[in-house]
This record gives structure tokens, sequence and C-alpha cells, in this order.
């Protein structure tokens, strides 16, 4: 439903349930609402991407309920959370006694889907082994179920999402370049909230209404201190943030004291007001970069972290390839990709190289 409120702003809100918020003040974000729109009414894939906690399953709701096909189904599956060893079976089902375990047959995602939208989160996690499955059910617009002869028809429209660069992807051989292709017929890119802060007010005040029925109001310093933040976990961050300064306002108005930012850097970084770009570019090695990582080692969980991320980015400083980094480190490069975005997400300083890499 689209709810447009005159005051205090021209305010566009997607409002489809209350987990599923989207605010588009910012003209940028104006303008990706236009976009998604009119991508929506034509029948062709598309690839949203940004950073984690930006909105992209938000988005995705917003071209599925702004298409034709707002009255089917929508299914979502986040690559990135099932294992490996059940993806298969769970984009495109199973008959009974196909595997161990299977004791009943099972329709997966794709004919859930049939008649609306399938919502791929984090395509690019997906292992390249099933990577060409994918491709293959997306050309022929019929799946087999594992263990079956019988294909399935199929009447999807899918919407694929992802924070990582899956060009970069394609050129380490980690993604297939005609799955890349089949899955972005039209490209969709939300920019960070640091990006589009005419967004985080009103975004800030909508979690207000949706985590307590009291009144509660900023105050001009609270105001203030959101919209200096460089909000590295984006709108997830944002949330968790406003649901914490509730508990620990005593009264209605929250003041800049009750907003706990999320920020791993150290307290010498925030007394400096740096934040993860700035700390990017304060070191040209591995070196200045574990000696500023040292400094920062002040409590045990902090030690802990930035002795993983030391350990990391020498392995990568030390190889050739993320692939031979990783198995120095005796992990897989998929495991690695993760634990690189997620560090930068929390506003330590990995270069940009790495944590998308």
């Amino acid at each position: 439903m689209l709810i447009t409120c005159p005051q205090p702003a021209k305010v566009a809100i997607i409002v489809l349930d209350k987990d599923y918020p989207f605010i588009f003040v910012d003209p940028k974000s104006v303008g990706l609402l236009d976009l998604a729109r009119r991508a929506a009414r034509a029948e062709i894939s598309i690839l949203i991407t940004g950073a984690s906690g930006s909105g992209k399953e938000v988005l995705a709701h917003v071209v599925h309920e702004s298409s034709p096909r707002a009255s089917g189904p929508f299914v979502a599956l986040n690559c990135a959370a099932i294992p490996e060893s059940l993806i298969e079976s769970t984009l495109f089902g199973h008959v009974k006694g196909s595997f161990t375990g299977a004791n009943s047959a099972s329709e997966g995602y794709f004919e859930k889907a049939n008649g609306g939208t399938l919502f791929l989160d984090e395509i690019g996690e997906m292992p390249l082994h099933l990577q060409s499955k994918l491709l293959r059910v997306l050309q022929e617009n019929e799946v087999y179920r594992v263990g079956s002869t019988t294909a399935t028809p199929l009447d999807v429209r899918v919407v694929s999402a992802t924070n990582i660069d899956i060009k970069k992807s394609i050129l380490q051989k980690t993604f297939r370049e005609d799955l890349y292709f089949r899955l972005s017929g039209f490209r969709l890119e939300i920019n960070g909230l640091s990006e589009r802060t005419l967004d985080i007010e009103p975004l800030a005040r909508l979690f207000l209404q949706k985590h307590s029925r009291e009144a509660f109001e900023f105050s001009d310093g609270a105001l203030r201190k959101l919209l200096a933040h460089s909000w590295p976990g984006n709108a997830r961050e944002l949330e968790n943030v406003v649901s914490r300064a509730i508990i620990l306002t005593p009264g209605l108005v929250i003041t800049s004291d009750s907003l706990m930012l999320d920020d791993l850097v150290s307290e010498q970084a925030s007394a400096n007001d740096l934040n993860a770009a700035d700390l990017e570019q304060s070191f040209s090695s591995i070196d200045e970069l574990s000696e500023l990582l040292d400094t920062n080692a002040s409590t045990l969980q902090g030690a802990k972290i930035v002795s993983e991320l030391k350990e990391i980015l020498e392995a990568l400083a030390r190889n050739r390839s993320r692939a031979e980094a990783a198995e120095d480190l005796g992990i897989s490069t998929r495991t690695l990709r993760l634990k690189l975005n997620r560090f930068r997400e929390a506003g330590l300083p990995v270069p940009r190289a790495y944590a998308r890499a």
C-alpha cells in the first residue's frame, strides 16, 4: 500500500506489512521508487544490489506489489542461509526417496512461487555447481524435482539481490557470466542510508511507531546525531538504535544520550569522528593496519575480533587470490567473503577491495 503524507514533507511510504517499511523522501530514493515501478510492469528479471541492511528485500516486495503478479505469491529465499546440501531440494523440490531423509515428496520454492515472484537474496553466495541448474530452469521455464524425470512448467518472475560485486566474482570464476546476464535484465541499485540522508529522520520516526505505542519524539540534538552517523548497517542498524533508545529514554523525548550507536571502531577513532572510509585511507600497508588495529583492541571481545581480522588481511596480502587466502586460513572462499563483509559493515577498517572481493 502506498501512503503519501503531506507533512512535514512529502513522504512516500511503501507499507507491505509491519516488517517491511521503506521511506522514499530523498531524491535518490524517489528516483529508485520510480525505476522499480517501471521495471515491475515489464516481464523482466531484476537484480537488486546494495549493502547489507539497505532494504533489498523491501524493494523486491515493491516490485512484486507494483507488478501484474501482485495477486500471486511472493516467495523469498536467502541463498546464504540455507545449508549447501539443502539448497537444491529447497529451490527445486524433491520426490519421495530421492535422498536419505526424503520421506515424502515436497515442492520447491520455484513451484511455490508459480504465478508470482521468487526473490533470491544473496544470490552471489549460491554454490557454483548449482548455478548451472538454476540457469537451465530460468532458460526452460520448467523445473525437475530432485529425483524426478517429469518437468513442472513454471510462470515465475525472478528478482535476485546481492551485496557483493558480481562482476568481480565473474572474473574470479566464482559466478557464471551467463547466469548474471539472465538475472540482470534490469538492475536496481540501493544507496546506503548515509547517501540518502533525507530518509533518515522519517525512517527513524517510522521505527518509533513500529516499536512503541507511546508518542515518542526526538530532540533536536538526537536528530543531529542520527544525521551525522555513517550508518554502516543501514536501515537495520537505525532500527536497532531506535528500539534501544525507546528502552533507555525515561520520558517521551529521546535525547542524544539515549542513542547508543553501533560502533566497533575504537574509542580513539570515535573521538576523532572517523568512519570506516576515513580509516581505510589512513594506512597504506598491512603493517600500518596491524599497528592501528592493535591500538584499538581495548576489550577481550574487541581483541578477538581484531586478531581474526588481522589474520585474514595478512593471508590476503601474502596470497595471490582470495581462494588461495581462504585455503591458507583453512576456510571456504564463501566464509572468507562473509567474514570480510561483516567486519566492514560493523565499521572496522577493511579496505573495499578486500571487503567486496
